[in-house]
């Protein structure tokens, strides 16, 4: 494959994913939220999407998924390519139509035989490394016949005490101060605020509203610089409650939480379709820094174990 058609395929990658969130997002709906909404159709376990081999996706291809699961109802966290169920002896049904997700990638070039004459020994390689981005195209469980009882298996999240969040939160160095009726990062003092407990309508609510502000605390200078000019300019605003909105989202999907405490979410959607019709690639760099954020807070402190009645 040429270097040009990957261009191509990069270009139409982010254009399927960024036209799919906007559908969405026009609709009123948060595709890191409806999975778990009991009024629709779509009942599926709270969980992050899984590939054929139990891993989980990341970034933006969790909302993609996640997306398409409340779209056609579907009810299985896994999703397989046609090989991948052709492999099990299994057949996609007649007439399902499959999922696009994407796929980042790492290739090379050779460089310019001239240009390397009498170079040291990295440069006589002749090669040179860059990122591309494209398309490939899944199918949930949920739409495949014959496949074995081994394939299908899907454990759930584990099962945590909603206090473990507070306790994740000291762990990891974060200080949070309880009062007042606002949750809010404060870079300026470096502290997480929040209302106190029973202000949140259940305890899951108010850890989930601790997993929004982690992903903020995240993204002070000292730590991943990503807050930008989150107080002087609305489209930087938009951002990074998208990134904050989607890394809430993942860490509440790893323990089973449904992420749906932002109970203002509604005032960001203009925002949110503004800036994807701005910046097309909005919401993949936003799904991207929240899958950094959770891996730093992860990498800092592994998230809470089990409850002690459930190990």
């Amino acid at each position: 494959m040429s270097q040009s058609s990957l261009r191509l395929s990069a270009a139409d990658a982010a254009a399927v994913a960024t036209a799919e969130i906007t559908k969405l997002l026009e609709r009123g709906v948060l595709p890191w939220r409806k999975p778990w909404d009991a009024e629709r159709a779509c009942s599926a376990a709270p969980g992050l999407p899984l590939r054929a081999n139990g891993v989980a996706y990341r970034g933006a291809n969790i909302f993609l998924l996640w997306a398409a699961q409340m779209a056609h109802g579907f009810h299985a966290r896994t999703w397989m390519t046609y090989r991948q169920a052709a492999a099990f002896g299994a057949h996609i049904r007649k007439g399902e139509r499959a999922t696009p997700v994407l796929y980042y990638g790492q290739s090379q070039a050779r460089a310019d035989a001239d240009a390397i004459v009498g170079g040291d020994a990295s440069e006589a390689e002749g090669v040179h490394r860059y990122r591309f981005l494209k398309l490939y195209h899944v199918f949930n469980l949920d739409q495949i016949d014959g496949l074995p009882a081994s394939a299908i298996s899907e454990p759930l999240p584990p099962r945590l005490e909603p206090t473990s969040a507070m306790q994740w939160a000291k762990e990891l160095g974060a200080q949070v101060l309880t009062g007042g009726d606002g949750a809010f990062y404060a870079p300026g003092r470096d502290v997480i605020c929040l209302p106190p407990l029973e202000a949140f309508r259940d305890e899951a609510a108010h850890s989930a509203c601790i997993y929004h502000e982690l992903i903020h605390w995240t993204g002070a200078a000292h730590r991943l610089d990503l807050l930008g000019d989150y107080f002087t300019d609305r489209a930087a605003r938009a951002r990074e409650e998208l990134r904050a909105e989607c890394g809430a989202a993942i860490l509440g999907a790893m323990i089973g939480l449904a992420p749906d405490h932002y109970e203002d979410h509604a005032s960001y959607i203009g925002d949110w379709l503004t800036l994807l019709r701005d910046e097309p690639r909005a919401f993949l760099s936003a799904a991207a820094k929240a899958q950094a954020a959770v891996d730093w807070l992860i990498g800092r402190a592994p998230l809470p174990s089990l409850c002690p009645d459930e190990a």
